[in-house]
């Protein structure tokens, strides 16, 4: 942290604590329309920012309509320390929250408190099986290792994604946009009362692209349904069902020549063109959420099944094989909270799950690599092909007492067992080629205790200091247990869960037109999982002993006047090898030096129901690899960062209709997504050209 910002913190803490008089003058900021300062993410129940003791921030409903994203990413990235990138402008993604940019596990993704995927079989893309397109209210974030309630992946963080409720009154309303590269999407919902007691809400979606690059068009259909009965005497029960389809064309990296000469390639040989690499998920879930208070006691079940299908070609590996897979899961969230008379609560919990995945994998067409210990692949070829049943028990307990005025302690502990169950259906064990380990039928069991303690100082009513540990960790999946190459010492070991340990300080205040959120934090994570490569290039996963993340996060919105607001999300970060055979001290690849994004928001007095947003999202530089390595002439393989702009609109003709249109990209920046140095060459994800959109929505 610098002088300045310790200086700025310290200043505004001894403004508060040493002048009341002026703190009191200041009424609370619980909602400027673009900061939702009520969650619902820590606990399952509504409190307020300055209440919990955790870097959690959210994106109200206000800020989603002007944004009105085509992806999660474009409302996400304005949370201070989140970048999600959207990968070749599609609906996958890959995240870097409190991490270097990367597609592991290391975050837990919600809907309305329940998880998108189970742990043993994560996927990055994990947002898209939210219903982001048909049915949102809000999202939240919560940065770093999540509360007692949360498991396996709550690592870096815990997004969440909140859906509307039953409308108070009938409603309907339809949204259209059209974008350029044949970008459509069209959106429908409908609420209503079917009785005192009753009620629900349909929303669907259609979402079509062609994509900016070649082979990078996708198709997403989904259809949402939300049933609201109350059962009297304050309980409660809320009935979903999320049904989505998405087909998505696949494209690679560039290599230098393609990206200075046709950045629009889809970066695919005509050979693997010829095949139509195409990612297919089809996702749905049906779940149940009953509440009941009684007194001063909440009682929460969440029973729930999930089953998604995700079929796609790996083209990110050199031979291109095809991966097939299907998961189900049946699952419970169960979930208690007890109000003292001592001012202090406890949450007692249990999370149950049963998963089955069955994962396939084959060479959809013959393929020679080049150079030093050449391989060649035969069509047909099965490289694993299995099915992994996985079964957790996780009880918690969180008690949250107050032990001097202004002052609240919390304690949590949560204890997960997790056990695998692997059944291999290849004829053949050990070495089957290529470098990869065909494993005999085998059970493996994971079992953690992750202790959880924080302390909040209210400084006034409407702000507060904290100091926050949390322990967590993060299971191998079964893919990286069972799915395994021959390394160089012919000792194909599984990976071990990974052990975090955050410590992480922090302010909010609520003023009457000043919000400020800031932390640092410092994660130590023990047995981190990451790739290493072989003699022969191939990649693997391996246990670097350690590593270490550390950082600084910074929140302002300030509504300046009524026509004209602002707010700044910044994070400076550092993420480095601790301990590791190869990689001491060096710096994570992929990890920008900071990650900035500034909105200012105007309504101009002479249209009132206009709002104008400029938006600029930047990112520093960064490491092409891990091995910190340079090219021929001495130069580190260094990656500069970029700086885009956006400009976003909405008009309220009146209560019914309203117009909205974007600019991305408004100035045609060309600039890399992101790049990374791998078989002795440097690939790169170019970034999205100047791209407009234009919607309508009306409401009746």
């Amino acid at each position: 942290m610098t002088k300045k910002v310790k200086y700025c913190l310290f200043s505004l803490l001894v403004i508060q604590y040493c002048n009341p008089a002026l703190a009191d003058t200041l009424s609370p900021l619980y909602d400027q329309g673009n900061i939702e300062r009520i969650s619902v993410t820590a606990t399952r129940q509504e409190s307020l920012d300055t209440d919990l003791a955790m870097s959690l921030q959210g994106i109200s409903k206000e800020e989603l309509a002007i944004d009105n994203g085509q992806h999660a990413a474009e409302s996400l990235n304005s949370i201070s320390g989140v970048l999600i990138d959207q990968l070749s402008g599609g609906q996958g993604h890959k995240a870097a929250i409190r991490m270097p940019m990367n597609t592991s596990g290391y975050y837990l993704y919600l809907q309305d408190n329940i998880p998108l995927q189970s742990p043993a079989f994560f996927n990055h893309n994990a947002l898209w099986w939210s219903s982001f397109n048909s049915n949102i209210a809000r999202m939240e974030v919560l940065k770093g290792a999540g509360t007692a309630l949360y498991g396996s992946g709550a690592v870096a963080a815990t997004v969440n994604i909140l859906s509307k409720e039953v409308a108070e009154s009938p409603e309907t309303d339809i949204n259209l946009m059209l974008g350029e590269d044949e970008y459509s999407k069209v959106q429908f919902s409908h609420s209503n009362i079917l009785s005192d007691t009753q009620g629900f809400r349909v929303s669907a979606s259609y979402l079509n692209n062609e994509g900016w690059r070649d082979h990078t068009g996708s198709k997403r259909a989904e259809l949402t349904l939300r049933h609201e009965l109350d059962l009297g005497d304050n309980e409660r029960l809320v009935t979903s069902l999320v049904i989505s389809d998405l087909e998505q064309e696949m494209a690679g990296n560039l290599t230098e020549d393609l990206y200075n000469n046709d950045k629009t390639n889809s970066g695919l040989s005509d050979d693997v063109l010829a095949s139509d690499p195409l990612r297919k998920t089809q996702y749905m879930r049906l779940s149940s959420q009953w509440d009941k208070t009684a007194g001063d006691n909440y009682y929460s079940l969440i029973p729930y099944y999930r089953y998604r299908t995700n079929d796609y070609t790996a083209t990110w590996n050199q031979n291109m094989p095809k991966i097939e897979s299907k998961v189900q899961t049946l699952g419970l969230l169960a979930l208690a909270n007890f109000e003292h008379s001592n001012d202090s609560d406890t949450s007692i919990g249990l999370d149950i799950e049963l998963t089955q995945g069955d994962l396939f994998s084959y060479q959809i067409l013959d393929y020679s690599t080049t150079g030093w210990k050449a391989d060649t692949f035969i069509k047909g070829e099965k490289f694993f092909d299995d099915t992994t049943q996985y079964i957790s028990l996780s009880p918690y307990i969180q008690h949250k007492r107050n032990i001097a005025k202004n002052l609240d302690l919390t304690l949590g502990a949560r204890y997960d067992y997790a056990h695998y169950d692997f059944k291999n259906h290849l004829s053949l064990y050990g070495d089957i080629g290529h470098g990869k380990q065909s494993l005999e039928d085998r059970t493996d069991n994971f079992n953690h205790f992750s202790p959880k303690a924080s302390l909040n100082y209210h400084l006034t009513p409407d702000s507060s200091v904290y100091l926050r540990y949390a322990n967590s960790f993060r299971l191998p999946t079964a893919g990286s247990l069972y799915h395994l190459t021959i390394k160089d010492d012919g000792d194909a070991k599984a990976v071990d869960p990974e052990i975090s340990d955050t410590y992480e300080l922090g302010y909010k205040s609520n003023w009457k037109s000043i919000s400020f959120d800031t932390a640092v934090y410092y994660m130590d994570v023990d047995d981190g999982i990451v790739y290493a490569y072989n003699d022969s290039g191939q990649r693997y996963l391996t246990n670097a002993t350690r590593v270490i993340h550390k950082g600084i996060e910074i929140s302002v919105a300030w509504k300046i006047n009524e026509q004209v607001n602002i707010s700044t999300a910044y994070s400076k970060s550092k993420h480095e090898f601790d301990q590791h055979d190869d990689y001491s001290g060096n710096e994570m690849a992929a990890s920008p030096d900071y990650i900035a994004n500034v909105r200012l928001r105007y309504t101009p007095e002479f249209i009132e129901d206009l709002t104008v947003m400029l938006e600029v999202q930047s990112i520093g530089k960064y490491w092409l690899d891990d091995a910190n390595s340079q090219d021929d002439d001495g130069i580190d393989r260094i990656q500069d960062g970029y700086t885009i702009a956006n400009v976003k609109a909405l008009y309220q003709v009146s209560e019914q209709l309203s117009f909205n249109a974007r600019v991305l990209n408004i100035t045609d920046n060309e600039y890399v997504q992101q790049a990374s140095y791998r078989y002795g060459k440097t690939l790169y994800s170019p970034g999205t050209p100047i791209t407009a959109y234009v919607g309508l929505n009306y409401k009746w």
